[in-house]
């Protein structure tokens, strides 16, 4: 057998092994082909279609462009170079392949089809919405394109019309993966929570393993009040991945709840042995000890999530808040204002910096911060009531009665501002009496 001989010998053994599923055989063979004949294009394309089934993208995108240096309009490897880049996450690159697909063969469904994720991914929604449009010239009835413009439209809330397109999948392909994860995600978008978890139950039923899916439906089971079952289903993640963080986070949350603070701190400790940058976890920790009173664990935890720089608006609003309770108000004007930074429209944000800044003695910037929370949120209550008794220490009486007043409104039965109420009206009447005494006192 001559060396040629063997090289084709082996890439069809890679193509039997690559059949059954056992992808580092199959890359053995062909690299060992590749490596007497380094001319073939088709060699590397099946070498790149390899590494992608082994999800390794950067080495498939490698191997692709090989191809293409020794065939290079071949429009089956520029689409599956353009696809790699897309899961890779180099969206402009992978449109410049889709665009080159396009230029050499119009009619190649594929490169419009997979473009509608490049767009959407990269904000360009009415592009991504016209690469569907054109790829149904081609092929009317394409699941993946119903897929990929679903995402596109649930990115722009567009629920209904996600929905509808997921749908369509169902009706073409009842098998296609994850479609009923995403149907379950429109549904929970709009609220319809007992229709998600349906969803997520049929998609468990393709795919019983899959993790990211169980924990969705757990996190959607404890949106449902339905902390038990949620317990459940995180624990039958760990039955499959002993150390996946996020099952022993939610369960330290479910913990928490329950006020079974020791069971908690063990279940965040855990998240942190196996992930010391956890989202959450070193919060979670500092809100715990500060309520068994351990100020110094407390702070500590606190500045350990600070310091991470997380960009999650909940955990950055409830760091601040944490960081207020234990008197650390120059840290909660960092958190408040991290969440600011990414989304000056956050009234909570907004607010809690200002009532951060009025404690700190800086009365007139909190002034202002709460203003503009009220701007963004005009019926902000609480915003009202602590303008109000921001005036007050600026003995500004009338303003302070003016917020009041507009609080009230919105909450007529509320005790603290009905308590406010009989403070300012005492405060008024004191300072009254002291500018009267003040007119009959005499200087000479």
């Amino acid at each position: 057998m001559t060396e040629w001989d063997e090289a084709e010998q082996r890439v069809e053994n890679a193509h039997e092994l690559y059949e059954r599923g056992r992808w580092e055989e199959a890359l053995s063979e062909l690299q060992a082909a590749i490596a007497i004949n380094p001319y073939n294009g088709s060699w590397y394309f099946n070498l790149g279609l390899t590494y992608d089934a082994m999800d390794r993208f950067s080495e498939a995108i490698s191997a692709y462009r090989r191809a293409l240096e020794i065939v290079p309009e071949d429009v089956e490897i520029l689409n599956a170079i353009g696809y790699d880049c897309n899961r890779a996450g180099k969206f402009d690159e992978a449109i410049r392949y889709f665009e080159k697909v396009e230029s050499i063969d119009p009619t190649f469904e594929s490169s419009y089809c997979n473009r509608i994720i490049s767009y959407a991914e990269k904000g360009d929604h009415e592009k991504a919405e016209e690469m569907f449009f054109m790829a149904r010239q081609y092929k009317d009835r394409c699941p993946l394109c119903y897929y990929n413009v679903g995402h596109s439209l649930f990115a722009r809330g567009q629920y209904d019309r996600a929905l509808w397109c997921w749908q369509q999948v169902t009706e073409i392909e009842p098998e296609h993966p994850q479609v009923h994860a995403r149907i379950a995600d429109a549904y929970w978008a709009k609220g319809q929570l007992p229709e998600a978890r349906k969803h997520f139950i049929e998609e468990l039923r393709s795919n019983p393993g899959d993790i990211d899916i169980m924990l969705d439906l757990g996190e959607l089971l404890v949106e449902m009040g339905d902390y038990v079952a949620a317990g459940e289903k995180f624990r039958q993640v760990l039955e499959l991945s002993p150390e996946e963080c996020t099952a022993h986070f939610h369960l330290g949350q479910l913990a928490m709840q329950d006020e079974d603070f020791a069971e908690a701190l063990e279940a965040f400790r855990r998240v942190l042995r196996n992930d010391r940058t956890f989202p959450g976890a070193h919060l979670k920790l500092a809100q715990i000890y500060h309520r068994r009173n351990d100020h110094s664990e407390a702070l500590f935890h606190a500045n350990c999530e600070l310091a991470q720089q997380t960009n999650d608006e909940e955990t950055l609003l409830e760091l601040g808040n944490l960081f207020m309770d234990i008197s650390q108000l120059g840290s909660a004007e960092v958190a408040f204002n991290r969440v600011l930074s990414a989304n000056p429209r956050h009234a909570a944000a907004r607010h809690n910096l200002a009532v951060s800044l009025l404690l700190e003695g800086r009365t007139d910037e909190g002034i202002e911060h709460a203003k503009a929370a009220l701007r963004i949120q005009p019926k902000y209550m609480l915003a009202m009531h602590n303008l109000a008794m921001a005036y007050m220490s600026k003995r500004d009486f009338t303003r302070a009665k003016a917020w009041l007043g507009e609080a009230l409104d919105i909450a007529p039965d509320d005790p603290q501002l009905r308590q406010l109420q009989s403070r300012l009206r005492l405060a008024t009447f004191r300072h009254a009496i002291s500018h009267f005494l003040g007119r009959l006192l005499r200087h000479k």
